[in-house]
């Protein structure tokens, strides 16, 4: 018997087993089975209309409520931006008065042309931000024009170039201060077109009686290494006439290209009859001071002279004998001349620099003692008021060539050449021996620095020298250097592995200081450079810091643990000395540290 009740909801069930069973096999359904089956299929279906009309209701809602989420959001947006707009209107920006702004330019912008933080990029912030940048007229005073391939309006035409930097030029110095001078940057990076030069004059000739202060450089990259056109480019700047920049006050000329060089380099007059030019550096070819010089300049005023690169003996003496009212001079690289070389010409009596109190000068040759002319040359230089002496061989390769150092005696020639108010001297690879050192220290007694790098005497026994004349002085007499407040010592070794030596030296080293401390000298600070003269030395495994701070140790222990004096000890290639032992090219250093400088 099939199974059929009806439930508590009034609907038909069909028996389980049975359903079951139908499900479970494929026979065919009884006539009453098949009438109860229809039924409640009939009922089932009329539950998912019911169902479907509810979802259906209920989704017409849900899209209601989107479609006025959606606009209270869109709403609520627009309401964002003109709250976010007041807010603008009313941000500490853009209420800043125009003299903050002026105080925030002048913090933040470049004087380079092109540069997002210069004067004329920012003037494109906005109408305020414009109006500040022509206002403060101080902002434009300042110009650096990189020319290279890469200018901002470059072009193929040469008259929309000239015009071009003419233009810009004009804008920038037309805004400026006319109560202020000028400062121009001139840098060329790569071979030019004769327009960009012409530009550059056009521009600039009706500011240049206001430009007191001027950097020119022919830059290292951009260049291949046989020919370079920068100075050919820009001859229509370089050839404008003597007097054109009446004001020039400080005058930076810096020449990079090779030495080998088929250019054909114009007669450069233009900084010539410059009647405030007092300070120059430079850095040229020896070729540029021969007998016809291609770079006129006006030498008899200046008093700040700093020369890097390369200058031949010849151009040494030409240019030194003209600048007699120096009062600072570096020559870092003066070369010994070779056969076919110009002889230098010379005063025929000596020639004194009253008012130099600062010199620095560096030698270069394999073998000086045997120039006659450097010789002659440094004796015919007198220095009464030479405050700050510098003199170096720089770094000879000693097993290449013979070595006689810097030939001091021709420059301080004693007995009787002292200088009474030195106070810096460092002398590096000179040719002097220990008597002769003695007496010229004592013969400066108001020296303050000191710095020995000494090749001609060993240096432990330079030491105990120094040591034994500090002693021998009687309490009643002034010692020995004794306003010295810094001494820097190189000490030259044939191999640092050889710890006997080396000991000997910083033993020696700190007995010196010692003496010194103990005659209650002024010292600051002590410098001892271990300097291994191997070429070919491993010094990886000798140069570490654990024996730096070794000896550095041992020195403190002789002058007392509770001295003030700083002390300071470096191993090191003789290729590597310290700045300290050198006369260092100014353009190179100015280059190295241009942001500290």
């Amino acid at each position: 018997m099939e199974c059929v009740s009806i439930n508590k909801t009034g609907s038909l069930n069909v028996d389980t087993s049975v359903s079951k069973a139908l499900m479970q096999s494929n026979h065919r359904p009884t006539p009453i089975q098949m009438s109860h089956i229809r039924s409640r299929l009939e009922e089932k279906n009329l539950e998912l209309l019911d169902m479907d009309y509810d979802i259906l209701r209920l989704q017409l809602k849900i899209n209601e409520s989107v479609a006025t989420m959606n606009a209270l959001i869109k709403s609520r947006l627009q309401k964002q931006k003109e709250a976010d707009s007041c807010q603008i209107w009313l941000s500490h920006a853009r209420l800043l008065p125009l003299d903050i702004i002026i105080r925030i330019l002048k913090f933040a912008t470049s004087n380079v042309l092109g540069d997002r933080l210069s004067p004329l990029e920012l003037s494109h912030v906005c109408s305020s931000w414009r109006e500040a940048a022509i206002t403060c007229s101080s902002l434009w005073n300042d110009l650096e024009l990189v020319l290279s391939s890469f200018w901002p309006w470059r072009s193929s035409d040469p008259a929309t170039q000239s015009n071009a930097v003419n233009s810009v030029i004009a804008l920038w110095f037309g805004r400026a201060n006319s109560f202020l001078p000028l400062t121009l940057s001139i840098i060329v990076r790569c071979e030019l077109k004769l327009a960009m030069g012409e530009g550059v004059a056009r521009g600039v000739l009706p500011f240049s009686s206001r430009v007191n202060s001027l950097y020119f450089e022919i830059s290292k990259t951009g260049f291949n290494n046989s020919s370079s056109r920068g100075f050919e480019a820009m001859a229509p700047f370089l050839k404008l006439p003597a007097g054109t920049f009446p004001s020039l006050e400080d005058l930076t000329f810096i020449d990079w290209t090779p030495q080998k060089t088929d250019e054909v380099v114009p007669r450069i007059t233009v900084f010539d009859f410059s009647p405030r030019l007092r300070r120059i550096i430079l850095r040229a070819q020896p070729w540029w001071f021969k007998q016809e010089p291609s770079l006129v300049l006006p030498w008899a005023q200046l008093t700040h002279l700093e020369v890097g690169g390369v200058l031949t003996t010849s151009s040494f003496a030409d240019v030194i004998f003209q600048c007699r009212q120096l009062q600072k001079a570096i020559f870092c690289y003066v070369e010994m001349p070779i056969d076919g070389d110009e002889p230098p010409s010379l005063p025929e009596k000596p020639v004194t620099f009253p008012h130099l109190v600062d010199l620095k000068l560096g030698l270069s040759g394999p073998d000086l003692i045997d120039r006659n002319d450097i010789n002659t040359i440094l004796s015919l230089i007198h220095l009464p008021a030479v405050e700050k002496l510098a003199l170096s061989h720089g770094t000879p390769l000693l097993q290449l060539f013979p070595y006689h150092g810097f030939p001091i005696l021709a420059l301080v020639p004693l007995p009787g050449g002292t200088f009474p108010p030195l106070r810096r001297l460092m002398l590096s690879f000179a040719d002097i021996d220990l008597e002769e050192l003695l007496r010229l220290l004592n013969g400066c007694p108001l020296l303050e620095k000191l710095s020995l790098c000494l090749k001609s005497i060993a240096p432990e026994l330079l030491l105990k020298a120094l040591t034994r004349a500090e002693r021998s002085q009687s309490e009643a007499t002034a010692p020995l250097l004794s306003h010295l407040k810094s001494f820097a010592f190189a000490a030259q070794m044939e191999n640092l592995e050889q710890s006997e030596d080396v000991n000997s030296v910083v033993s020696a080293f700190g007995d010196l200081v010692a003496s010194w401390v103990s005659r209650r000298h002024p010292l600051s600070d002590v410098f001892l450079c271990l300097c291994d003269l191997r070429v070919d030395g491993d010094l990886h495994r000798t140069i570490k810091p654990e024996r730096e701070a070794q000896f550095k140790e041992a020195i403190l222990h002789q002058i007392g643990d509770d001295s003030q004096i700083e002390v300071f000890v470096e191993l090191t290639e003789y290729t590597d000395l310290s700045d300290l032992f050198d006369v260092v090219d100014p353009v190179e250093w100015r280059k190295d540290n241009a942001s500290d400088y």
